[in-house]
């Protein structure tokens, strides 16, 4: 048996090494020059039926072709309201960004989900409504999310239209629009042909010149700062727009290549073993969207463009896969939500292109439990309209539900494991080193999450709905985001601090079939102001047993006495003398405490948020367990035990 587990410790190291071969992984392979020779010149790349292949649309399982229509018959009323200049400016005014970001994207839903009412129907009975939403996002004067302007110093908030942003927002408009003109530019001229020429001029001023003539956007990565999920979520919006817009063949080629040379600044800063630091419910925008770059990047070069095979672009795949508890549940650190899902089609072609079995079936996993051939899934318009051409080969592929027994993240320093590899039953852990400048960052340095049977136990917050203060100066003072408020010690009174300095030490991790343990020294996540040497945070989980939290400190000063905090979202009852009994949806479980060393405390945190609401409906409970030990040195266990 040991020598199994060297044979993985091995295999980890083999993966963590070839990976490290990604620096610029697309423009060391593929120069501009060879670029101009593989891309398409016209749209033969699109995959997807056009609106005039009715045999396709006119197929579709009934269920889902009603599903289409339907939906753009809710749209068909819609009033086309402005974004007012007010909406922009309440992001200053009070922090509030749905005011405006709520009437700005129901405007490109209503159109979505006209023009695949029209594609699924293929009558003209939608075109009207489909004219007017394409001319009123086309009018509105920037695309562009209110939090996500420059803020300009003494005034409200507003765009500046003579200086267009590219952000989230306005690259989504843009990609939508693309295909809007895309699919029904014959239509449209048949009515008048000022209606595709406005979409284009809009596509054009909004985001194609400022992308072309610019460099500066932070998200592009010329300027080294690290990426995170905008990099690809918004090239790969840029793309779209560029291989379905742009007639200049050699400012086509251009670009693309820019965009290439973008997307190698977001694998750059990602780590060779492919986790994700902003966690599984950004890895959709993240490692996902860069996959999805990847996938248009092959089929506009005819396949010619392909790094697939590349073993970064495999251990960024298989992360979800890693990070998956139980539906809905995965492992959440950060901003990133304890419930979440996944794109199916998406995560199953990913497998696909990677050729791992496991993802395909992760995928296939999800889409039949969702009925996939039953209902339209959810998305962009042409990820909607992927699956339909997909679903019936994944509805027949062989799902599997990726129960990993352990694994282990050695670059970014996250480890899971479950108590019986292959089930849902028993314990089932993730802890984390790391440091506390990651991107959407908690400080959360050595923190832990526990389920049991697939179900929460003691658990990470994530992060309510975000407002103004959620990426400001004032970041930390929001609980969600403080040390004190994860599963990780108070040290002489002090949380631990935001910053890259502050980080975990010696990060270790060891499995076996009876016993898998996670170790760091996070004493380096405090300021000096903790007057902490050393702190050992240790977290075991015996396989068929029990799970283990222990500590080993030496301090430099005592202060005052040591609290550790807990967060759950079962109910918690001091049953006896250092025994607290923790229930759960279908579980009971015991944390026992040495009475001698800690007094316990349970107190209950109300969300009054409706993001943490939805995720941890009626709130969270917080164990403080209050030391007694008033010596420069001590160690604690904290044995948790099936009730």
């Amino acid at each position: 048996m040991k020598s199994i587990f060297l044979f993985i410790g091995a295999l980890f190291l083999s993966l963590a090494v070839s990976a490290q071969d990604h620096k610029d992984l697309l423009t060391t392979r593929y120069s501009e020059a060879q670029l101009g020779t593989i891309l398409t010149k016209d749209q033969d790349w699109v995959t997807l039926p056009s609106y005039t292949q009715r045999d396709f649309w006119n197929g579709l399982p009934a269920s889902i072709r009603t599903a289409l229509i339907q939906q753009g018959e809710v749209s068909l009323p819609f009033k086309w309201d402005v974004v007012k200049a007010t909406d922009i400016m309440e992001f200053t005014r009070t922090g509030n960004r749905n005011i405006m970001q709520n009437p700005n994207s129901a405007r490109k839903t209503a159109l979505q989900n006209l023009v695949l009412a029209e594609l699924a129907e293929g009558k003209g009975r939608f075109m009207d409504q489909i004219i007017n939403g394409s001319w009123a996002i086309c009018e509105q004067s920037s695309w562009v999310l209110s939090a996500h302007l420059p803020v300009p110093k003494g005034v409200e908030l507003l765009p500046d239209i003579t200086k267009p942003v590219i952000d989230l927002g306005s690259a989504d408009a843009a990609a939508l629009l693309s295909w809007v003109h895309y699919f029904l530019k014959a239509p449209l001229d048949k009515v008048n042909p000022l209606i595709a020429e406005r979409i284009k001029y809009a596509v054009r001023n909004n985001v194609l010149i400022p992308y072309y003539t610019r460099n500066d956007f932070w998200w592009m990565g010329f300027n080294d700062r690290p990426q995170n999920n905008w990099n690809p979520w918004i090239n790969y919006n840029m793309l779209q727009c560029m291989l379905l817009m742009e007639d200049d063949q050699a400012v086509k080629v251009k670009n693309v290549y820019k965009a290439l040379q973008s997307i190698d600044k977001f694998t750059n800063s990602y780590k060779p073993d492919g986790g994700c630091d902003e966690g599984p419910s950004y890895w959709s925008h993240a490692g996902g969207k860069y996959f999805e770059c990847l996938e248009l990047l092959q089929h506009a070069t005819h396949g010619k463009l392909d790094v697939f095979s590349h073993p970064l672009i495999k251990n960024m795949g298989n992360y979800i896969c890693n990070m998956y508890i139980n539906s809905p549940y995965f492992v959440n650190f950060a901003d990133a939500s304890a419930k979440g899902g996944i794109n199916a089609g998406m995560v199953y072609r990913f497998g696909e292109a990677i050729k791992d079995s496991t993802m395909s079936g992760f995928g296939a996993f999800y889409a039949q439990k969702n009925k996939m051939n039953e209902k339209p899934a959810g998305g962009t318009i042409e990820a909607v309209i992927t699956d339909l051409t997909t679903m019936n080969e994944i509805m027949a592929y062989p799902a599997k539900e990726p129960l990993i027994g352990s694994y282990w993240y050695p670059d970014n320093q996250i480890a899971i494991a479950r108590e019986y590899p292959g089930s849902k039953q028993g314990f089932y852990f993730a802890g984390k080193g790391g440091h506390n400048a990651e991107s959407h960052n908690h400080n959360d340095v050595g923190t832990f999450i526990l389920y049991y049977n697939g179900l929460p136990c003691l658990v990470d917050a994530g992060v309510g709905t975000y407002v103004r203060q959620t990426f400001s100066p004032d970041r930390y003072k929001i609980w969600t985001m403080q040390s004190a408020f994860h599963n990780l010690p108070i040290i002489n009174g002090v949380q631990q601090q935001n910053g890259a300095e502050f980080k975990a030490a010696s990060a270790a991790f060891s499995s076996t079939a009876k016993q898998v343990s996670f170790t760091a020294d996070i004493a380096t996540a405090y300021p000096a102001a903790a007057k902490v040497k050393s702190w050992k945070r240790g977290y075991k989980l015996n396989r068929g047993g029990s799970f283990v939290i222990t500590d080993d400190y030496a301090l430099s000063e005592f202060v005052t006495a040591q609290q550790l905090n807990f967060l759950t979202f079962c109910k918690v009852v001091e049953t006896a003398p250092g025994q607290l009994k923790l229930t759960g949806e279908n579980f009971v479980l015991i944390m026992h405490y040495d009475t001698k060393q800690f007094t316990a405390e349970i107190t209950h945190i109300d969300n009054n948020d409706p993001r943490l609401e939805s995720i941890w409906p009626g709130g969270l409970e917080r164990i403080l367990l209050k030391g007694k030990n008033a010596g420069v040195k001590g160690s604690a266990k904290i044995e948790i035990k099936k009730g």
